[in-house]
C-alpha cells in the first residue's frame, strides 16, 4: 500500500513542476468557483488557510477585499507548534503578515476571534479523493480544528479527486465539499 507520507513527497514535487500559467489560470479559476460558493452558502464569517507559495497552493487572498466589502468576516490561523493546536484571528486588510517557520505567513496584529458561528472553513490539502477525505502535511493541526467546528468543512484543490485514499485514520474527518478549478464535489 502507498503510504500518505510516500503521496505528500510526490504531490509536492508535483506541484513544484507546474508552470506559473497553469497555476496563475487554475487558481483564477478557483478563486471564482470559490467566490460562487460563498455566495451560494450565504455564508458570512469564513476561516481560511493563507498560501504556502514555495508548494504553490492554493491562493484565494484576491478574493479578501471583495469579501471585505461585502461585510464578511476572514479568519485565518497562527500554529502554536509546541502545543499542537491553531489560534484564530479576523484578518483585515489592515493585518501585518510574516512566515512562520514552516513558510506559512500568519497574522502579527490581529484580533483574536473563536469560531462561533463560523459558516465556512476552507481547508488545506495536498490531496483528497472522491469520498471527502484528504492528506495534508501530517502535523494533524486541521484534523482537530475540524473536530472542534460544524462550519461547512471545504476543501481547496487546484487538481481533481484522486479514487479513494487508502490509508485513512480513526480522527480522519471527511470534507463535506471540495472545491477545484473544474468542478465542486459535493460529500453529503
Amino acid at each position: 500500500m502507498v503510504t500518505k507520507s510516500y503521496l505528500r513527497k510526490v504531490i509536492l514535487q508535483y506541484r513544484m513542476l507546474a508552470d506559473n500559467l497553469m497555476y496563475t489560470q487554475r487558481n483564477e479559476q478557483l478563486c471564482q468557483a470559490t467566490m460562487n460558493f460563498i455566495e451560494q452558502k450565504k455564508a458570512n464569517k469564513i476561516h481560511t488557510f493563507l498560501a504556502i507559495r514555495k508548494n504553490n497552493e492554493p491562493d484565494i487572498s484576491p478574493l479578501f477585499e471583495e469579501l471585505w466589502k461585502n461585510g464578511k468576516k476572514v479568519m485565518v490561523s497562527k500554529t502554536d507548534f509546541m502545543f499542537k493546536q491553531m489560534r484564530h484571528y479576523l484578518l483585515d486588510v489592515k493585518t501585518k503578515l510574516e512566515l512562520n517557520k514552516k513558510g506559512i505567513p500568519e497574522p502579527v496584529n490581529a484580533l483574536e476571534e473563536t469560531l462561533d458561528d463560523l459558516d465556512i472553513i476552507f481547508v488545506p490539502l495536498l490531496l483528497s479523493d472522491k469520498h471527502g477525505y484528504r492528506i495534508g502535511y501530517g502535523g494533524g493541526y486541521y484534523d482537530r480544528l475540524l473536530a472542534e467546528t460544524n462550519s461547512l468543512k471545504v476543501g481547496l484543490s487546484l487538481s481533481p479527486p484522486v479514487d479513494e485514499i487508502l490509508q485513512k485514520e480513526d480522527w480522519d474527518i471527511p470534507l463535506d465539499y471540495l472545491i477545484t478549478p473544474f468542478k465542486t464535489y459535493h460529500y453529503g
